[in-house]
């Protein structure tokens, strides 16, 4: 297959925007992986980026009419379609052409269920810095658990409504990432603080990298 083959097209009917990033499945990989929307012809296929850590872990499952689950975040709402590779490219660039989905279904994931982790984080509260894990996380906020180490001040000086960056690298995403938010409630001891946190603020790269995790684990646990 030649790229010239194909017109690549910004037109869309789905609720999707080209450069959107994607959690991509294939059948019998047990893996989610990150992908992107490249373009699309509509009715008829989408083109996506193929993520490397698959092509070489799982490149013979990439085949015609291998099924594929595509997972989106749209405006703040998360969408999924089931679908079959229909072609690759590999040389010079490394492309899958996924057919256009005929249904897609809207998921809920804002009714406030939060997902248990383990998250580490560095928390930062004006100049200070502590360490500390997310224990459990939705869209709208998480709840973390501050350890005080034996230089760090005592933990009294965070108060409620005072903004904290929460500095992370969320597993198989690539990077450290600044999530922002608000702290709503504090429960703490001599050794620790646990910390309810409100996102806000943050940008749709973010918002959509939260989501992207929280999908992730609630597909480790159907």
């Amino acid at each position: 297959m030649k790229i010239k083959d194909f017109k690549f097209n910004t037109g869309k009917r789905i609720s999707i925007e080209i450069g959107t990033q994607l959690q991509i499945q294939i059948d019998g990989v047990a893996f989610q992986y990150i992908s992107t929307l490249i373009g699309m012809e509509p009715d008829k296929y989408l083109i996506i980026n193929a993520p490397m850590a698959l092509l070489g872990y799982a490149r013979h499952k990439l085949y015609i009419g291998s099924k594929i689950v595509v997972r989106y975040l749209y405006k703040g709402s998360t969408f999924g379609f089931k679908s079959k590779l229909i072609d690759g490219l590999y040389e010079p660039l490394k492309l899958l052409f996924v057919g256009y989905p005929e249904v897609i279904e809207e998921y809920n994931l804002r009714s406030g269920e939060r997902i248990d982790c383990v998250i580490p984080i560095k928390i930062k509260i004006n100049n200070d810095k502590i360490d500390g894990v997310i224990v459990d996380i939705n869209e709208m906020g998480c709840c973390c658990v501050a350890i005080k180490g034996d230089e760090d001040k005592e933990l009294s000086f965070v108060q409620i409504d005072e903004q904290a960056t929460l500095m992370c690298q969320f597993p198989q995403i690539e990077g450290e990432h600044a999530i922002l938010g608000k702290i709503r409630n504090i429960r703490r001891d001599k050794k620790q603080m646990i910390l309810g946190i409100m996102f806000h603020e943050n940008d749709p790269e973010i918002e959509n990298i939260i989501g992207q995790y929280i999908l992730a684990i609630k597909d480790l646990f159907k």
